[in-house]
C-alpha cells in the first residue's frame, strides 16, 4: 500500500517530466532545417564532380528532361544507412526515369570506392565524388561532428536534392537523425509536381 501511495504522490513529477522531454524533442524537430544554405525555388550552385569512372560531370550533363534527383550519402564503403538507401535507389530509378529524371548520388567517397560500390551492388547510374566537400559546402550540409584529419572529415548530413531541368532546387527531403532517410515514395511524389 506504501509503495502506491509512493507512486501516486510522485506521479505529477513524472508527468510534469515527460512533458518537458515532449516539448523538447519537439522543439527540436522543428529547428532541423536541411541544407540552409540554399532556398526553394533557387538555382544551385554549379559543380563537376567525377563518377566512378573518372569521367567528370556537370548537372547538364546529368539531368533527364524534367530534371535530376541527387541523393547526398555519407559513405558507401562504411555507412549501412547510406549503403540500404542506394540500394532503395536502384530499386526506384526506372520511377524516376519514367518522368523523365534521371537520379546520381553524391559523396566524399574517391572514385575507387566508388566504383568498388558500383561492382558489389550493381548500380547503373553515376555515383559522384564530391572532391573536397566543395558541394556539401555550399550546400551548407557538412557534417560539423567531424575534424579534419578524422576518417568521416567531409561526410554531409544526408538528403535528398530535387532539382528541375533548369538546375532550380524544387525540393530538398531529409531526416534529423542520419539513420533515418526519407522514403523514396515522398521523392517520387515531389517529382511528380514538376
Amino acid at each position: 500500500m506504501d509503495k502506491r501511495k509512493n507512486l501516486f504522490a510522485k506521479l505529477p513529477t513524472l508527468i510534469a517530466a515527460l512533458m518537458l522531454s515532449c516539448i523538447t524533442l519537439q522543439s527540436q524537430a522543428q529547428d532541423f532545417i536541411w541544407a540552409p544554405d540554399i532556398k526553394l525555388g533557387t538555382e544551385l550552385p554549379a559543380f563537376s564532380a567525377k563518377d566512378q569512372d573518372g569521367m567528370s560531370h556537370s548537372f547538364a550533363d546529368l539531368s533527364g528532361d524534367k530534371g535530376l534527383i541527387v541523393v547526398m550519402s555519407r559513405s558507401f564503403a562504411w555507412c549501412p544507412y547510406c549503403i540500404r538507401q542506394l540500394q532503395q535507389l536502384l530499386d526506384a530509378q526506372a520511377q524516376f526515369n519514367a518522368l523523365g529524371f534521371n537520379v546520381t548520388t553524391m559523396t566524399y567517397d574517391p572514385v575507387a570506392t566508388l566504383k568498388e560500390a558500383e561492382e558489389e551492388y550493381e548500380i547503373t547510374f553515376p555515383m559522384l565524388y564530391d572532391e573536397n566537400s566543395a558541394f556539401i559546402n555550399a550546400l551548407g550540409i557538412l557534417n560539423t561532428e567531424y575534424e579534419p584529419g578524422h576518417r568521416a572529415y567531409g561526410i554531409p548530413y544526408p538528403g535528398i536534392l530535387v532539382i528541375d531541368a533548369r538546375g532550380v532546387l524544387r525540393a530538398k527531403l531529409a531526416e534529423q537523425d542520419y539513420r533515418d532517410r526519407p522514403d523514396f515514395s515522398l521523392v517520387l511524389e515531389a517529382a511528380q509536381k514538376i
